[in-house]
């Protein structure tokens, strides 16, 4: 996630209100570590000012990691059975779809996972260079493409967002954790990133790709919907 990325769903999330959105599931969630100190945007616009005011965040993964609440795949009927058990009011899906080979299936999971009439917050890459955790598909949508693959809801909001570039991504990072940053950029480059380190996988990297992006800039696209009631 981006740092302007992660503030414009921290103003949905305040426009909506908590009732609306409380509990929270965060899909694909990632590591404690990686929401605090990789990318500690995360945690600062969002998952920390939550638990500040006291609501609810749920944290699942594929992969069983320090800050993941539950482990399983949203596709597996008996795991979104438990998860919908939990009656959560949104579903926050961030940079997933692009790393599944069945995009459909996920976001049909997605919108079973939230309650009637709750909110599912989305956002993918609609440019942005390739990065493999463990694939990258290259489904790169715009907002009214992504709505596409969840229909019967209503987009409360939608929007393309410029993100800056690499370099400001890369000076961000440093500014935050330099150690973190560089720890990244090592297991990038000998690409063991993700489910590739979990699995002893992956390919050397190639960071000539990443040499346009210093310049070219990043845009997410982004949106909040509404699961009828």
């Amino acid at each position: 996630m981006l740092p302007k990325e992660a503030r414009w769903f921290a103003a949905q999330v305040a426009r909506l209100g908590d009732v609306a959105v409380f509990p929270m599931l965060n899909v694909g969630s990632h590591t404690a570590e990686f929401r605090a100190r990789t990318q500690p945007w995360i945690d600062r616009h969002l998952f920390r000012p939550f638990a500040e005011r006291g609501q609810s965040v749920v944290h699942t993964d594929i992969q069983d990691a320090p800050g993941v609440d539950l482990v399983g795949d949203l596709t597996d009927a008996d795991f979104l059975d438990r998860v919908r058990a939990r009656k959560f009011r949104s579903v926050f899906c961030n940079n997933l779809l692009e790393h599944v080979p069945d995009p459909d299936r996920i976001c049909r999971a997605l919108t079973a996972a939230v309650e009637p009439g709750g909110y599912l917050l989305v956002s993918v890459p609609h440019r942005f260079p390739y990065h493999p955790d463990p694939i990258d598909t290259m489904f790169r949508p715009s907002p009214e493409e992504l709505a596409k693959l969840f229909p019967n809801t209503t987009v409360v909001a939608a929007e393309k967002i410029r993100c800056g570039n690499l370099t400001t991504y890369l000076a961000g990072r440093f500014f935050q954790s330099p150690a973190a940053m560089l720890r990244t950029a090592g297991e990038r480059a000998r690409g063991q990133t993700g489910a590739d380190r979990a699995a002893g996988t992956g390919k050397p990297g190639r960071p000539i790709r990443f040499l346009p992006w210093l310049v070219r800039p990043f845009v997410q696209t982004c949106l909040v919907l509404r699961v009828p009631a």
